[in-house]
């Protein structure tokens, strides 16, 4: 297991004005739009159940959060009879991470909450994050904070689209996850992080940790298979599927249009060759490139035994106007093989 936390400055204090607000991505205004800040704060949560909520980079209010094929909506597969704050037990992994993860343990108070930064794996082109957060009063739908998160590499704004899922743990404690894309940098080096978190219902209370860590471990462990496979939606636009990724923390499928442009949610749905059920549901777009991520809500991770996917597309159009995404899915192209391994 990594723990050398080289530094751990934590009193250092930064200039809310100088940050940049940035525009959520398409698939972010087209998914929430007014919906969510409701959705995130949202009214009667049931206690003890692991729940989809957004993360907030660079100021931006409004971010991805998966209605059923979200980023991390598979941390609804976190057991729930004794809480963990381990990366691996709350996103429902049974592979051992140890070595790629970097523990922080350490806690910042800031307005009445105290947040506690767990532990951290970088992973290909994003940082998942382990945290708790400590409110000195009982916790109510009254009080309870809308708390985004932002990372900066070499004191670089590197993410610009974050998500994750959270659970209540007795009165005054909260448990997340948090998956925050980065753009444009090699994470399979070591990198000197900053993790902040900011109240957007109180812009000067923040919580900051600096520490170093690195991708280079999951990098050696990632297999990556090119694919060339494509498919057209309704409007004309083709998709083409480019690579399969598959490492410790799960499998993805990067994708690229013709058009530059997503105006569908896309879902790849099939098996593998040891005939267990498989589904990639969308998770990213943005500056032209999209990824789906393994789903692992109803068939769980994928066999180690498994050498081969068939996988068939469906999509559905994005709606124009009511932030509500329709499942009526429609089968998009021809099925096709992966050779995984």
């Amino acid at each position: 297991m990594s723990s050398n936390i080289y530094e751990l400055l934590n009193d250092v204090q930064t200039d809310m004005e100088n940050y940049k607000a940035e525009e959520p991505d398409d698939i972010e205004r087209k998914r929430w739009k007014k919906k969510a800040v409701k959705d995130i704060i949202g009214k009667g949560k049931k206690k003890r159940r692991w729940k989809p909520v957004a993360g907030v980079c660079a100021a931006a209010v409004i971010l991805a959060v998966g209605v059923g094929s979200g980023p991390l909506h598979y941390v609804v597969q976190a057991a729930v009879k004794s809480i963990s704050y381990d990366i691996a037990s709350i996103l429902g992994i049974k592979k051992d991470l140890e070595p790629y993860k970097t523990v922080i343990g350490k806690s910042v108070t800031s307005n009445g909450i105290t947040i506690t930064l767990n532990e951290v794996i970088v992973n290909e082109d994003e940082i998942i994050v382990s945290s708790t957060k400590e409110y000195d009063e009982k916790i109510t739908d009254e009080n309870k904070r809308f708390i985004g998160v932002n990372v900066y590499i070499n004191g670089k704004s590197v993410s610009d689209s974050a998500s994750g899922g959270e659970e209540q743990v007795g009165d005054n404690t909260i448990v997340s996850v948090s998956e925050c894309d980065i753009k444009d940098v090699d994470l399979s080096q070591t990198f000197d992080f900053e993790i902040q978190y900011m109240d957007y219902d109180n812009m000067s209370a923040t919580w900051e940790f600096k520490f170093s860590a690195s991708g280079e471990e999951l990098a050696q462990s990632t297999n990556t298979v090119q694919i060339n496979e494509t498919f057209t939606l309704d409007d004309g636009t083709e998709v083409y599927l480019d690579k399969f990724t598959d490492n410790p923390l799960g499998q993805k499928i990067y994708f690229s249009t013709s058009t530059g442009n997503c105006d569908y949610d896309l879902v790849l749905r099939g098996t593998d060759d040891c005939g267990n059920a498989v589904e990639f549901t969308l998770s990213r777009w943005s500056n032209g490139v999209g990824r789906m991520n393994i789903s692992t809500i109803d068939n769980g991770n994928l066999s180690d035994d498994a050498t081969e996917l068939y996988l068939t597309p469906y999509a559905v159009k994005f709606p124009e106007q009511s932030g509500k995404l329709s499942n009526d899915f429609k089968q998009a192209g021809e099925a096709f093989t992966i050779d995984i391994r």
